[in-house]
């Protein structure tokens, strides 16, 4: 392995042709009142706190609310939970229990929806008929089966009529649930890739008539709340990369030249065998476990994770 001071930077949702179309995706909001909306490109990638299982079980609570959140380096009205966007990502093992109260600060109704998940829809469950009416709390609990498939899943609301709203609010979080045999990396990093819209005032801007015809996309593409970061690894080590596509409407083609990857699994299920791949596409809600091979170079070199037009 070659020193770690001779690294190389990875440049998330890099523009591609598909942002170079659009002329929207990264770019300081100007409002036209004179609010502005300041977007840092280029911050070193932050990931969302992790509150893991212990014991066999995860107890937690998840606080929806509007509020002035960090968004691209800037702050924003947006959604979120706990105060984040996204919400923090939650460890477990197959066998846990999980218990959550979600706590909701919206001024409208909303629910929990644990995405993926072999768990039951009844009661308390993952029952995406309840109704948290504002200002409620609701004590959920899930328990999963001994024989769960290890991967990247994610948690959002699944109120009927306001589900779309409020993801593209920022209301959404990773939940991974470990492997019984751990895969040997240098690290982990969770990926949680999501779009917005802001109008004048700095806040989420409403759907169109036409969004809700075709599905809305945002002119921010965010990676962890942050626009277009960077990260840094030493060449010739092994990353194992948990990438959440938690955009309502917009497809992910995503490409890493001069890497090595090879997925370890799509959505609930694991390959039988990692497969090399030079780029895969994510629709809404899909995930992606994903290992990355850092190639050895001659010095410091920068390398871009394109979001790539898609039919």
């Amino acid at each position: 392995m070659e020193p770690i001071s001779r690294r190389r930077a990875l440049q998330l949702g890099g523009l591609g042709l598909a942002g170079v179309l659009a002329g929207g995706l990264g770019l300081a909001w100007q409002g036209s009142r004179g609010a502005r909306f300041d977007a840092a490109v280029g911050a070193e990638l932050s990931e969302p706190s992790v509150l893991a299982s212990s014991g066999g079980e995860l107890a937690l609570a998840l606080t929806a609310a509007e509020g002035d959140l960090p968004v691209a380096g800037g702050r924003a009205r947006v959604l979120g939970f706990n105060g984040g966007l996204p919400g923090p990502t939650l460890r477990v093992r197959p066998g846990d229990r999980i218990r959550v109260t979600l706590r909701n600060r919206l001024s409208e109704p909303t629910n929990l929806h644990l995405h993926g998940l072999h768990v039951s829809p009844a009661g308390n469950g993952d029952n995406p008929f309840l109704r948290i009416e504002p200002g409620q709390d609701f004590d959920y609990e899930y328990r999963l089966p001994d024989t769960h498939p290890s991967g990247v899943y994610w948690y959002h609301p699944h109120h009927h009529h306001l589900v779309a709203d409020q993801i593209f609010g920022g209301l959404y979080g990773a939940i991974i649930i470990d492997d019984i045999d751990p895969v040997p990396v240098t690290r982990e990093r969770v990926l949680v890739i999501s779009d917005l819209t802001l109008d004048n005032a700095g806040r989420i801007a409403p759907a169109s008539i036409m969004d809700r015809m075709v599905g809305r996309e945002g002119n921010l593409v965010l990676v962890n709340g942050q626009l277009r970061p960077t990260m840094t690894a030493a060449p010739g080590t092994l990353e194992r990369w948990r990438i959440v596509n938690a955009c309502v409407s917009r497809y992910l083609r995503l490409r890493l030249d001069g890497q090595q990857l090879r997925l370890l699994g799509l959505d609930s299920g694991r390959f039988t065998e990692p497969r090399p791949v030079q780029e895969f596409v994510l629709a809404g809600g899909n995930r992606a476990d994903l290992l990355v091979s850092t190639m050895a170079g001659s010095g410091p070199v920068s390398y871009t994770l394109l979001t790539l037009p898609t039919n």
